[in-house]
């Protein structure tokens, strides 16, 4: 376990707006822990790796670098699977409405990206 582990969790940790401290109390850990994987002074062990990984939402192949984040990544977030399950279930109608609402949010966000990366020009 290298930099890459170390700039992942960082990353990830980041991407989902969360504090050592609330990182390390989703992956029932303490902020000192966290602390230490992030500055590199202490590699987490696979247990620890696999409640890291539980708590960010992501695999542990994508923590240890192995691959990039995927499908995978996306249905171990437990809010997204029960989302897919669901939709399994839905009318056609439905599921255009859901796309046509997944092109409106991709839209904003995109939008936002650009204001925010205008802005730090």
């Amino acid at each position: 376990m290298g930099e890459k582990v170390i700039s992942r969790i960082k990353l990830r940790r980041r991407e989902l707006k969360m504090t050592q401290t609330q990182l390390a109390k989703a992956a029932n850990l303490t902020p000192a822990a966290i602390s230490q994987f992030e500055s590199g002074t202490r590699k987490p062990s696979f247990n620890t790796l696999s409640s890291l990984s539980d708590a960010l939402k992501v695999t542990t192949d994508y923590l240890l670098g192995k691959k990039d984040r995927g499908y995978e990544d996306l249905m171990a977030d437990p809010r997204v699977n029960m989302m897919f399950r669901g939709m399994m279930n839905f009318t056609e109608d439905s599921k255009t409405y859901l796309f046509e609402f997944y092109k409106f949010l991709d839209s904003q966000q995109k939008a936002m990206s650009k204001k925010e990366s205008e802005d730090a020009e």
